[in-house]
């Protein structure tokens, strides 16, 4: 039996480590210093868990035999949905979800099912100016070809969403989400990696039937969350069983160097002690790759920063109660609210609530107020809190370049990347964001840590 030698913080590489050791292979996770699971592990502030953001599990649902493991490929768009049911029947091994409550949105000024993520047609419902499908299906710009035609290669989001939804559905629904989200009009990314920026591509007989109130055969996409409402428990879980196992070494020290010398692969922490492995995956940052393996990084990517409001609100002081509010009214800088126990169906005295705000457009919208106080400020009118001791805040935070454009330039970058990576990794195993661009998603590295399993022993 090999040695497997595993190497940083992402979710990929806790799955792989974690399902390595269950099958009594030996493992080395080296953690670069970093705290597990990476984003998706959340934090805890003042003893409660909360997720960094808007953070759904998604359970895919396949018809027919489970695909082998090894045949999955970052290069096909949405990939991981052929394993959904392999994902979702782990997901279910590590830990106790519950469906969520359909997200809604807020635009002009009326609460209605979310259409931005959930697939939810009813704002569409008499709206007969809004759509005007002048695409055939044998068009390539039509959205049925989005993963896979060459006009999508170099079409920006704003083209094919005017083109498919038409200008009138585009510039009141989606567009000031967009402005609110990014600080950009929505012609600066592609429209093969909407779903980077939160936004849709329906096809537009789907938007006619919808707007016609006829039936329609998409039906809306499901999302779920932990029973105590912090999806971070399910990497907490996972941490846990991990560390008490006995054919596992941990080690939490940044890594110095790697190289690969014969048949071994041999990494060495700051300490200087050395750690050896057969077998290697990475789960590393590009720019920590780029780092350790001695190869020239790429441009860094155009990123957009998030701010983040972490609050505990009185749950007898909500007036308007929300699971997951999408912002679209520009009234607003926060584009996206979520409560955690809302969306888990709990009812603690205080809810554990994230506000969303891009801090180019607080600072736009608030000058010389500090994002704390702004944000407050919001979210007592989005859920309509009344009084003075009814929220807590704990935590308001940035994060710089936190969500990358998915611009034509850093699609061909992250490719060209992930080109120079295999050629001098030889044999190793790339999870997330080192595969390229739009393969880092919670379900995709599920089922690239299930790979690792499958393919290292």
């Amino acid at each position: 039996m090999r040695a497997a030698l595993l190497i940083g913080n992402n979710f990929a590489v806790l799955v792989g480590a974690y399902e390595l050791a269950l099958r009594g292979h030996p493992v080395t996770l080296l953690t670069d210093g970093k705290p597990l699971g990476g984003h998706f592990a959340g934090m805890q502030i003042d003893g409660y868990g909360f997720d960094i953001g808007m953070v759904f599990l998604e359970k895919h649902e396949t018809v027919g035999d489970d695909p082998d493991l090894r045949t999955y490929d970052p290069d096909l768009r949405n990939d991981w949905t052929r394993f959904g049911n392999t994902a979702g029947r782990w997901m279910d091994h590590q830990v106790d979800l519950r469906p969520v409550q359909t997200p809604t949105c807020l635009v002009q000024g009326r609460i209605v099912p979310d259409y931005l993520i959930s697939n939810r047609l009813d704002a569409f419902a008499g709206a007969a100016a809004y759509v005007d499908p002048a695409l055939t299906f044998v068009d390539e710009r039509h959205a049925s070809h989005k993963t896979t035609a060459a006009a999508f290669d170099g079409l920006s989001y704003a083209e094919a969403a005017k083109l498919n939804h038409g200008e009138v559905l585009h510039s009141i629904f989606i567009e000031p989400f967009v402005r609110k989200l990014l600080d950009v009009s929505s012609d600066s990314f592609l429209a093969r990696y909407h779903r980077a920026a939160w936004v849709p591509l329906f096809y537009p007989e789907t938007l006619a039937h919808a707007q016609r109130g006829e039936l329609i055969t998409l039906p809306e996409y499901k999302f779920w969350t932990t029973r105590n409402g912090f999806v971070g428990q399910l990497v907490q879980n996972v941490v846990d069983r991990l560390v008490a196992m006995r054919n596992v070494t941990l080690v939490t020290q940044s890594v110095h160097s790697l190289q690969h010398e014969g048949a071994l692969w041999t990494a060495v922490d700051e300490s200087g002690r050395a750690w050896c492995g057969e077998q290697l995956a990475l789960g590393l940052t590009p720019d920590r790759g780029h780092t350790l393996l001695g190869t020239t990084p790429y441009p860094p990517a155009t990123g957009t920063s998030v701010t983040l409001l972490f609050a505990l609100v009185k749950a007898d002081a909500i007036g308007q109660g929300h699971g997951c509010l999408m912002v679209v009214d520009e009234d607003y800088a926060a584009y996206r609210l979520c409560d955690q126990d809302a969306l888990a169906a709990l009812k603690p005295d205080w809810h554990r609530v994230v506000l969303e705000a891009n801090p180019n457009r607080l600072a736009k919208q608030y000058p010389g107020q500090d994002f704390g106080s702004a944000l407050q400020q919001e979210l007592r009118s989005l859920m309509a809190i009344e009084g003075e001791g009814a929220v807590r805040v704990l935590k308001c935070v940035t994060a710089k370049n936190a969500l990358v454009l998915p611009t034509g330039e850093l699609v061909k970058n992250m490719a060209a990347a992930c080109s120079t990576f295999a050629g001098v990794t030889s044999g190793a195993t790339l999870t997330g964001n080192l595969l390229g661009f739009g393969v880092a998603s919670l379900n995709d590295q599920i089922v690239q840590g299930l790979k690792i399993a499958e393919e290292f022993l």
